[in-house]
């Protein structure tokens, strides 16, 4: 008689797609590859695409639990959204969910004169809401407007070139109030290295928050010894309506660099209350040092902290745990940051999220950065003192990696029932470079 497989946490769910693995492009989305995912109710998925053409454009589709495409969405018959701006290239980024059921769409665009941020709002049906910016749409160049107009938000994210996206991209929060806080960038002269990094409020309808430290944006300057931000990476918003920012620095030390935490008070003002009237927390290295992502425990709004750090010649993830006040977490690896290197060709963590049971789940692209052999995608699952949890794949993590192909993660979510989605690109070899071959969505028990 045939033994059956076991099912258990990270083994992949057969009841998606063909035995766990969506892959694109398929006969409705053509051309298309996914580069966020955004759980909805009834266990579907909402999957923001990039389909390459003489413009680049979005595409927006729904997946229905079984891994099939929801041919309703969008009313047109296709299961296709599509956004598309005159003379301008598009790279989507992220999806964040509304308490009306609808979405925002973070965006980069580029073209030939300018470039920003680019944010839409939808409806639950997949229509623009019109009331939101203009038409749906809200544009922040990346640099000053004439007297009256919009600061800029944001670093450029590149499209181009063969590398796993570990350090690519910003993260986008929507308060409870509906209010939408982002990373920024606010230029203070004409050359490209003369500006500051900042973070925005917006309000509802896409216009300015003038309440938020009074001109709708605060600067990012790290309080003590003189450090310049070279990023704000991640933002979230503590059930107190504070905000904490999170990104790398450097400075003119021995240990020249490293990755900072700070917060701001609801209005946004610095909170020197932060870690104990410190007002911030480093981690300093000399060595190259990332924070992709940040989130919080709902329970006791403990903050996870993701990235990765350079070292021995190969890319090690790097977490550490604060307590809701900024101090190091000391029930997670004995208030240390933990650096792991769970694979020999190294890894990143792209993406953090916790579990209800307090575990982190974290997701990341093995290898040194680039797209080459061994780059796969690495998924783990760490108990709340930072060891792996052995009940998760048999030994606290698993790759995906299929043969003729190099994987990258681009993001990661839990769905309300606490399945693991991750999903990413697909790189195929090519003479010079690896070129994207297409992406894939996967989906783990929990």
């Amino acid at each position: 008689m045939a033994q059956s497989i076991p099912i258990s946490a990270g083994t992949l769910d057969p009841t998606f797609a063909k035995g766990g693995v969506l892959t694109l492009p398929t006969a409705e989305f053509t051309g298309y590859y996914t580069k966020a995912i955004l759980p909805l109710a009834e266990n579907k998925l909402l999957i923001a695409m990039q389909l390459r053409r003489a413009t680049a454009a979005i595409g927006l589709g729904k997946v229905n639990e079984d891994g099939s495409i929801d041919m309703e969405f969008g009313g047109a018959g296709t299961g296709l959204v599509e956004f598309s701006l005159q003379g301008a290239d598009l790279d989507v980024y992220q999806l964040c969910g509304l308490s009306d059921g609808g979405w925002l769409v973070i965006s980069q665009f580029s073209s030939i004169d300018h470039s920003g941020a680019c944010v839409l709002r939808y409806l639950q049906d997949g229509r623009l809401n019109t009331l939101f910016g203009e038409g749906g749409v809200r544009l922040l160049p990346y640099r000053n407007e004439p007297t009256g107009g919009e600061m800029a938000n944001g670093p450029a994210i590149s499209t181009g070139g063969a590398r796993s996206s570990g350090n690519n991209g910003v993260a986008v929060v929507v308060q409870p109030d509906g209010k939408i806080v982002l990373p920024s960038w606010v230029e203070t002269g004409p050359g490209p290295s003369q500006g500051q990094w900042a973070v925005f409020r917006l309000n509802p309808d896409g216009s300015t928050d003038d309440t938020f430290n009074g001109n709708g944006f605060v600067v990012i300057e790290l309080p003590g010894i003189p450090r310049d931000p070279t990023s704000v990476r991640n933002v979230v918003i503590q059930a107190d309506g504070k905000v904490l920012v999170s990104g790398e620095y450097v400075q003119n030390t021995p240990a020249s660099r490293g990755v900072y935490v700070l917060r701001l008070d609801a209005a946004g003002r610095l909170d020197s209350s932060f870690n104990g009237g410190v007002g911030v927390v480093t981690v300093p290295d000399a060595n190259f040092t990332y924070a992709n992502a940040m989130a919080l425990r709902e329970s006791d709004g403990a903050i996870v902290v993701a990235g990765d750090i350079w070292r021995e010649q190969r890319r090690h993830g790097l977490m550490f745990v604060l307590t809701s006040g900024g101090f190091f977490d000391f029930s997670f690896n004995s208030g240390q940051p933990l650096f792991s290197r769970l694979v020999p060709q190294g890894h990143d963590w792209h993406r953090c999220v916790w579990q209800a049971d307090g575990s982190i789940l974290v997701a990341g692209t093995t290898g040194r950065g680039v797209v080459e052999a061994g780059a796969s995608a690495l998924t783990a699952r760490l108990r709340a003192d930072g060891s792996l949890d052995p009940t998760f794949g048999g030994g606290g993590f698993v790759l995906f990696d299929e043969d003729g192909q190099h994987e990258t993660v681009e993001d990661m979510a839990l769905m309300p029932d606490g399945r693991i989605v991750v999903g990413g690109f697909a790189w195929l070899d090519h003479p010079g470079s690896p070129m994207i071959g297409g992406s894939w969505i996967i989906r783990y028990l929990a």
